[in-house]
């Protein structure tokens, strides 16, 4: 945020009821009563538990004490200036004052600026200074303006407290995921680590393709993009989302390589018939296992998709067994088209993009040919009609303007993935959106070209994975779980302080064991914690 530059400052004003102040030819509280309409405001407040209260602009302590007396354990105060004068001189203030309480924090601007990603992290340590709550403390943000302080930078405050809310949903909405699906990620993500010796490095692919690369989702201008290259695919380096595959082959073109994320088996059937395919498979350690039974191991390449900050995924890292890392984008749309700029030989090579829509027209949700499209056919009668209403007119779909002017249905999860995607990728080079339809992606509209570049791709780096770290990594872990498991039975008798720390040591950094339980956030040495983790290990040694 830009430093704010004043030529005055900010001073106390004695009022018949207490002091105001005077800024920018301004008084920030009223000059007949100037605690009246905040205390008004605090008394009015109704504290549900883990309620993060951002206090905005508070240039006199006024309310603070109020606000703090009404709050619980799990909620918390946070004091926000974006005015540096005002800031210094409040600070200086409350200092001489002596106003202090253990459920307020204030907060300084580079401070402010990083709360919002702190809030969304699974982890993190307190800001130095401060007594914030643990992640996941937090269910809601409520903002009360302390000051007419917060008209001088009223788009920050609107701003910020709209950030740290989406933070926290998504924090929360990353926590469900998780409950939901996060065994079956670390089910998959260690069997798969155990066939990753066997497999090609994705990064022998990084900076090898010197042909123009297309990228295809499976949304419905996938189809403009089939139409346009049918003829000449062999121009082109060709990536895919995993439900794209299937539509590609069906009209003679065999991409080079498909992305896939899904942790579920459902997703096997894209690759019906795709046995004697050239394609790589390139695939997350989370995404699901076994595709060995579909291609040889040569054919697959795996990259990590963090799907939770954990010590686990960091100690592989820092041993070097963990493939090209990236964050958890949502969509695997994104994910190809983040490795796809990693595979270009250089940013003059363009990359063009069709099917990453986003949305979907009134009747149909996918290209034609994906599973989406199939399996409505095979359920078409006349109950259950081929077009696919529900979608456009359910609870969670809306109704949006896409490109030019065009309208077109969408849903909050995909447009965050649209917006995700602009946060991204909206100035990356020579990276175009070729689709006539669908959400903006913030990139620049061009079809794709054939080009003088070479119709070969590069020499790639020829890398390995280490086997025997990786056979290591595995007896090391059993060892662990083991060791973890007789302490918890009694089998190995310690006393209990010292058992207890034991435990601890072992099973906090095994994040996997727990952090699909509802109270999975941190470890716990709780008996009922402790119990569930016992069940864990029995399921986790399978695989170990």
């Amino acid at each position: 945020m830009p430093e704010q530059i004043q030529n005055e400052k900010p001073c106390l004003v004695n009022t018949p009821q207490g002091f105001s102040v005077s800024y920018k030819n301004k008084l920030l509280y009223s000059k007949y009563a100037p605690q009246k309409a905040i205390l008004a405001a605090v008394e009015k407040v109704q504290v549900l538990p883990g309620t993060l209260f951002l206090c905005c602009s508070p240039v006199l302590p006024y309310g603070l004490k109020e606000l703090c007396q009404k709050l619980d354990d799990k909620s918390f105060c946070l004091l926000c200036e974006f005015d540096r004068e005002l800031s210094s001189f409040s600070e200086d203030l409350f200092s001489s004052q002596g106003f202090k309480d253990e459920k307020a924090a204030r907060l300084s601007l580079s401070q402010l600026q990083s709360l919002p990603v702190l809030l969304n992290q699974p982890s993190y340590a307190p800001i130095q200074g401060t007594r914030l709550l643990p992640a996941g403390s937090f269910k809601r943000v409520v903002r009360l303006d302390f000051s007419a302080g917060v008209q001088l930078h009223e788009a920050l405050y609107s701003e910020f407290t709209a950030a740290c809310t989406r933070a926290i949903m998504t924090f929360w909405a990353n926590r469900m995921t998780l409950v939901k699906f996060g065994r079956k990620y670390s089910q998959n993500f260690f069997k798969n680590l155990k066939l990753l010796p066997s497999t090609t490095p994705l990064q022998n692919f990084f900076a090898s393709v010197s042909k123009p690369i297309i990228v295809f989702g499976a949304g419905q201008s996938a189809e403009e993009g089939i139409r346009l290259i049918k003829e000449c695919a062999a121009s082109f380096y060709i990536l895919c989302a995993d439900t794209a595959l299937q539509p590609l082959l069906a009209n003679g073109i065999e991409p080079d390589g498909v992305f896939i994320e899904e942790a579920q088996t459902v997703i096997k059937k894209a690759f019906i018939g795709t046995q004697k395919s050239r394609t790589q498979i390139f695939t997350g350690l989370s995404a699901v296992p076994h595709l060995d039974k579909i291609k040889e191991p040569e054919k697959i390449s795996f990259f990590t998709t963090k799907y939770t900050s954990a010590k686990f995924l960091e100690n592989l890292s820092e041993k070097g067994l963990l493939p090209p890392q990236n964050e958890p984008f949502g969509s695997v749309g994104l994910t190809a088209v983040y490795y796809a700029l990693k595979f270009r030989a250089s940013s003059d090579i363009p990359v063009y993009l069709y099917g990453l829509d986003f949305s979907y027209s009134e009747s149909f949700t996918h290209v034609r040919a994906s599973m989406a499209h199939k399996e409505a056919f095979l359920k078409n009668s006349r109950l259950s009609p081929l077009e696919n209403y529900s979608a456009s007119f359910g609870i969670t779909s809306e109704k949006v303007s896409g490109k030019k002017g065009s309208i077109v249905y969408t849903t909050r999860t995909l447009k965050n993935y649209a917006e995700l995607f602009m946060g991204l990728f909206s100035n990356v080079k020579n990276l175009y959106d070729s689709a006539g339809s669908g959400l903006e992606l913030g990139l620049p509209y061009k079809k794709p070209e054939m080009t003088d570049f070479s119709d070969k791709q590069t020499s790639a780096r020829k890398e390995t994975f280490n086997l025997l770290a990786i056979k290591n990594y595995f007896a090391d872990e059993k060892a662990a779980l083991e060791e973890i498991r007789d302490l918890l039975t009694g089998k190995i008798s310690l006393p209990e302080a010292e058992r207890t720390s034991r435990i601890t040591e072992l099973a906090a950094p095994r994040e996997y064991l727990y952090l699909h339980f509802a109270d999975g956030i941190t470890f716990s040495t709780d008996l009922s914690f402790l119990k569930r983790i016992r069940t864990e290990i029995d399921f986790f040694l399978k695989f170990l």
